[in-house]
């Protein structure tokens, strides 16, 4: 890598431009803080009342046209100046709508990058040249800035919310990149290099197996080399399909738009409505807080019945679940559709465990195995959480118990319990949770019913 110059090389769209402003407003500076103090300089002097050399006749006590030209020059330079700067602001904070898009997570004090395929790095950005690249990036503790002096972008980094910037390199090279933020003790050693390629060089970078530190510390050794798939099918998005459906979403933000959860169709980027009657954009801000916090942003029609995430997903993690939602846009907005409000929610069974069975009753084990992957592809998961704390009842121990329900009745929670819980959940509602799981009805297959019970008698506590 070259020696940090004076000048760093000009390597993105943005550097000539950015280098143009700057040159004049350092010749407006001097022409206005270095030449005119010293012509003022001179005719205070030269002018002096003690000075009788000077002629003083014929004083001009007004001329309207100097006055105009003197103060006119000034406005143009100043307003262009301005006007200038501020379509150049937007043309850097407005990305194309076609980019390469890449997640980059700064924690102290480290950059770790993850590209669409799943390709993952540690103090370094690959990029391809002629290409627009925009970054996707949020913090895992403090404030960073990722600075790349060569392309002339900087952006904070914030812990808990999403920033973005965008570029196109413009020649092969190494540059560097830098925190410019002071985030701790060791924030002089927060410094990487982007590497620019040519497109069937970043091609073949990508494929091109590694080993690196997540952002959790662990060591991430690629097994097998990522595959170079479409934007709309790639492993991140893939891997954020898998965690979707084994945190239970998939139960609420059903696509045919039936879940007690807005569908996820066509979200992304969408307008949608809340029930406060304000709207916003669904970008990559409106997801994470709908994860994270969904009682905050609630989508119109919808019910506050989502769980909240928080401190349950890594960044990593949540990076994934955008990189899936995002893949669900079809360039348009469906109606309620929106990552907020609901979701994660949906149960295979409205019983609650008030004593414990110990083991498992007997079952059928091929029944269960089968159960339990109806139960996981439902998003039942999501409600009837192992710890307690989903919006439905605990499972483990569910089976033959006695359960009382919201009447104020007692049922023994058996085979007959179960089938009808499943088929039709608001006729027995478990006292203390809300009747919020969707009705089943005729959407399973009796063996799928009958899989789903033999799921819930083996698990126990």
């Amino acid at each position: 890598m070259r020696d940090f110059p004076l000048f760093p090389d000009q390597a993105s769209t943005f550097a000539g431009q950015v280098d143009a402003l700057y040159w004049v407003l350092v010749s407006l500076s001097l022409i206005f803080g270095g030449v005119l103090p010293f012509i003022i300089l001179f005719l205070m002097v030269r002018y002096h009342r003690s000075n009788k050399a000077a002629d003083r006749l014929n004083q001009v006590h007004s001329n309207l046209a100097l006055e105009l030209t003197w103060s006119g020059i000034p406005l143009l330079l100043v307003m262009g100046v301005f006007f200038w700067g501020a379509f150049l602001y937007v043309h850097i904070r407005t990305p194309p709508k076609q980019t390469l898009e890449v997640y980059v997570i700064g924690k102290q004090w480290m950059w770790h990058v993850q590209h669409p395929n799943g390709k993952r790095e540690n103090n370094e950005l690959h990029v391809p040249i002629n290409r627009p690249v925009r970054l996707i990036m949020t913090s895992q503790d403090v404030i960073h800035s990722f600075y790349i002096p060569a392309f002339r972008v900087k952006q904070d980094v914030l812990p808990g919310r999403y920033t973005s910037m965008w570029f196109e390199a413009t020649q092969p090279g190494e540059y560097h990149l830098f925190c410019a933020e002071y985030c701790g003790t060791e924030h002089s050693l927060m410094v990487g290099r982007v590497v620019a390629l040519s497109v069937a060089d970043y091609e073949r970078w990508l494929v091109t197996p590694g080993e690196v530190i997540l952002p959790d510390g662990s060591s991430g050794a690629a097994a097998s080399p990522p595959v170079l798939v479409p934007a709309g099918g790639d492993p991140m998005a893939l891997v954020g399909e898998q965690l979707f459906t084994n945190l239970g979403c998939a139960g609420c933000h059903r696509m045919d738009g039936a879940g007690i959860g807005p569908s996820l169709q066509g979200l992304y980027g969408s307008q949608e409505r809340m029930s406060d009657g304000t709207v916003v954009t669904a970008d990559e801000n409106h997801l994470r807080t709908s994860i994270l916090n969904p009682g905050a942003q609630i989508t119109a029609g919808y019910q506050n019945v989502m769980p909240s995430y928080a401190n349950q997903l890594s960044e990593d993690q949540i990076n994934q679940l955008i990189a899936y939602i995002k893949s669900l846009a079809d360039g348009g907005s469906t109606s309620g559709s929106s990552g907020s409000g609901a979701g994660g929610a949906s149960g295979a069974a409205t019983g609650s465990s008030t004593e414990s069975a110990g083991a498992p009753p007997p079952f059928d084990a091929a029944l269960a195995a089968q159960g339990e992957r109806v139960f996981t592809n439902l998003g039942c998961v999501g409600c009837h959480r192992s710890d307690g704390a989903g919006i439905g009842p605990r499972l483990e121990g569910l089976y033959n118990t006695e359960q009382r329900l919201a009447d104020g009745s007692v049922v023994t929670a058996d085979e007959a319990y179960l089938i009808e819980s499943i088929r039709n959940a608001p006729a027995k509602v478990v006292e203390g949770y809300p009747p919020v799981m969707p009705v089943y009805g005729n959407q399973l297959s009796d063996d799928q019913v009958r899989q789903l019970v033999e799921y819930i008698k083996s698990v126990g506590d």
